[in-house]
């Protein structure tokens, strides 16, 4: 069960005035319980706009809260949300709304949360109470805050997608996925052990075209068929006795092997390198193929709020794969895995040789850094 709290306070100061005191880690420090660093400017280089990371440290440094900023209306609205908030944190998501008056304006801050356990009422009790404490800082400021001109930070989203268009991005990424089907089908008939990590694969692109709530799918859609690209290129590669990424030689080669005593050992292995292979190699490069095709006068960083919505797709697929394993096949944990959240499950996985949700950080970085957004 979620939970939520809401605080509302009225300012001395302008909507602008007090969209920079709570948007801007710089100025949010000057008030708040709970130090704020940024990780990343946004659209424009501004830690205001759309793409913007920031870490929340909570008092008496228990938690660290890493947030994204989602949605920005300047000066009137502000929506970010915890991407990585520690495995028991399920959801956590900010809205801060700015509503002029005749003397100042009005803050109506709204936090929606959900932790593992049954404990989000006690949660959000807790951090609603410091969020409390803060702004009663943050008023005594901002009666004394100058007005600063600024324009804000860009509209993101200049247009977008019409049905017709995502009509027509579907259809390649439907027949992307037809093609992994069709691999880890042949891989399964030929009792290849390749098929574990080739039915994995499928499952993700299955995950990713079900996927609701984007604000910008079309995005998503471009980018399955330039990654299933790379995937088929490699794999056909390596069969063909020809060389693929180094990457993938390592991947498909430790896919191959047996292990009679532990067959569960090699299949983790090879899953492991195979969704290195496809995260580390694959995934920064199809990045910034598709931002410079399609949208080269765009901030890449625009995209980052859906990018790290995609994360439990490879829970979801992942969780397909150990359900399908055959039991001489399955890891020891397997038992343990299915009664636990996917998130406490991808904090043990990580800790045994890969952790998808930071290794997806730096590829997203990666990108960046070639599309030169900086």
């Amino acid at each position: 069960m979620s939970a939520s709290f809401s605080h509302i306070r009225d300012l001395d100061c302008s909507p602008a005035t007090a969209w920079r005191l709570l948007t801007d880690p710089a100025q949010m420090n000057r008030w708040s319980t709970a130090p704020i660093r940024l990780s990343d400017n946004g659209i424009g280089e501004r830690p205001d706009a759309v793409g913007a990371l920031r870490t929340v440290t909570l008092p008496r440094g228990r938690a660290r809260l890493r947030e994204v900023v989602e949605l920005t209306e300047y000066p009137y609205r502000f929506v970010y949300r915890v991407y990585d908030g520690g495995p028991l944190l399920l959801e956590h998501r900010g809205e801060q709304r700015l509503e002029a008056r005749p003397r100042g304006c009005r803050l109506t801050w709204t936090v929606r949360l959900q932790v593992a356990g049954g404990l989000s009422r006690v949660l959000a009790r807790v951090i609603g109470r410091q969020v409390g404490e803060s702004l009663n800082a943050l008023e005594r400021i901002a009666a004394a805050e100058a007005d600063v001109p600024d324009p804000g930070p860009a509209a993101d989203r200049p247009g977008a997608p019409t049905a017709d268009e995502l009509a027509a991005l579907r259809v390649p990424a439907v027949q992307a996925l037809r093609g992994q089907t069709a691999i880890a089908d042949r891989f399964a008939a030929d009792d290849d052990p390749k098929v574990w990590f080739a039915r994995v694969y499928q499952y993700v692109t299955t995950e990713m075209l079900n996927v609701q709530g984007l604000r910008n799918p079309d995005w998503l859609l471009a980018l399955i068929p330039v990654f299933d690209r790379f995937y088929t290129e490699n794999l056909q590669r390596y069969e063909d006795g020809d060389t693929p990424s180094a990457a993938w030689q390592r991947a498909w080669s430790l896919c191959e092997r047996e292990d009679r005593a532990h067959p569960e050992r090699p299949v983790i292995r090879g899953l492991l390198a195979g969704v290195s292979a496809h995260i580390d190699d694959d995934l920064p490069r199809a990045l910034a193929q598709v931002h410079r095709d399609r949208y080269p006068d765009r901030d890449l960083r625009e995209f980052r709020p859906d990018y790290l919505r995609l994360a439990p797709v490879f829970s979801a697929a992942s969780d397909r794969l150990l359900a399908e394993l055959p039991r001489s096949h399955k890891p020891w944990w397997t038992p343990i895995a299915t009664r636990v959240h996917p998130q406490v499950r991808d904090d043990l996985l990580g800790r045994q040789g890969f952790h998808v949700g930071r290794q997806r950080l730096t590829a997203f970085a990666s990108a960046a850094a070639a599309v030169s957004v900086r």
